[in-house]
């Protein structure tokens, strides 16, 4: 039996009692899949750490937010054009 699958939720504490009674079990007889609980237990660095957080800069983030929340002023102002529209031409028709 494999249990590989259950890992994630074993580690996460996701499981029912019964579940990482099984797990605990099997880990102790199969190599394998205790080999891979330690390579998913332990934490890992990411290579080119300092790459990714260049990537994040205050500028960029700042740009995108601009954009973002100006996109979403447009769209409210159209649904808000469109409600007074509606409301203006049942306004007419009554």
């Amino acid at each position: 039996m494999t249990v590989w699958f259950l890992l994630p939720l074993y580690l996460e504490g996701d499981c029912k009692r019964e579940t990482e009674h099984v797990i605990e079990e099997h880990l102790k007889t199969c190599g394998r899949c205790s080999e891979m609980y330690g390579l998913m237990a332990e934490p890992f660095e990411l290579e080119g750490r300092q790459a990714v957080e260049e990537t994040f800069l205050p500028e960029e983030e700042m740009r995108f937010k601009q954009r973002y929340y100006g996109l979403l002023i447009v769209k409210a102002a159209c649904w808000f054009g469109a409600a007074v529209a509606v409301m203006l031409m049942i306004k007419l028709l009554i």
